[in-house]
């Protein structure tokens, strides 16, 4: 509905300035200048509507007079008022933003305790004390990683509604991390793997991303590997390898699944 209110305010902008312009657009400035002209109203367009999905309301008509007095350099307010104005917007802004993203933390929190409540009631999975819980699919028989080992690895990582934010399997190529990097429930749980293993892993968000509000993970989220654990490698060998990663192997070993620097 609100999207409707703007279409159709910005509809009578259009209308109230269509006059300046008599005709056709024939003439290179008046092309140029109609696209600034579209440029500006979709973008006034898009933040508006981004504005009233947040829930904070706008005076469409006010806006096409502040548009218009703007060029007619014919403003209602002084400078300052208008920055007053504008600081207040902001604020009001900021507010409804950071009321959304704790309703929608608490939420992501519980929606995690309830998931890990559940899962603690298969008979195998095991709680560590620090609150990672892990099943053990395949059980190997290689070393375990240590804190300074690379670690191959092949996995799936999904939030507790399913949805997978990261797959080595669909890309086909395993993933090369660095164990002092990754996150700390993911470096807890593959310390406890056999060399090719392959463990599901429940990580709350405290061993995990915490409240960092991420594209794909959302703040609060408790996150679930299903790993397997290909080979260990100890510092230096992935170096002397026969075996040259590709460049995008070694992008990998600092990057994928780690600690995210914020």
């Amino acid at each position: 509905m609100m999207r409707k209110q703007l279409t159709t305010g910005l509809f009578v902008f259009i209308c109230l300035v269509s006059g300046a312009l008599a005709g056709e657009l024939k003439t290179q400035v008046q092309k140029e200048s109609y696209s600034i002209g579209v440029s500006t109203g979709s973008y006034i367009s898009n933040q508006l509507f981004e504005q009233s999905e947040m829930g904070a309301k706008s005076d469409i008509e006010a806006v096409i007079d502040g548009f218009i007095d703007a060029l007619k350099k014919q403003q209602k307010l002084k400078d300052e008022e208008i920055i007053t104005h504008l600081n207040n917007r902001a604020e009001v802004l900021n507010k409804i933003s950071q009321e959304q993203f704790k309703q929608a933390l608490d939420k992501n929190i519980a929606d995690g305790k309830k998931y890990m409540a559940n899962n603690a009631k298969n008979k195998k999975v095991t709680t560590t004390k620090s609150g990672l819980q892990y099943e053990v699919l395949t059980l190997g028989a290689g070393p375990k990683p240590q804190k300074e080992s690379i670690v191959m690895m092949n996995y799936k990582a999904y939030l507790v509604d399913g949805k997978v934010f990261d797959d080595t399997y669909e890309r086909k190529t395993p993933s090369h991390l660095s164990m002092i990097n990754i996150v700390d429930g993911l470096q807890e749980g593959l310390m406890l793997m056999p060399e090719g293993s392959k463990y599901k892993l429940v990580i709350p968000s405290e061993l995990a991303y915490g409240n960092a509000d991420m594209q794909e993970i959302p703040a609060g989220s408790t996150v679930i590997f299903e790993v397997e654990l290909v080979k260990v490698l100890k510092p230096g060998e992935l170096a002397n390898s026969a075996k040259p990663l590709s460049e995008e192997e070694m992008k990998q070993v600092h990057g994928g699944i780690e600690k995210k620097k914020l």
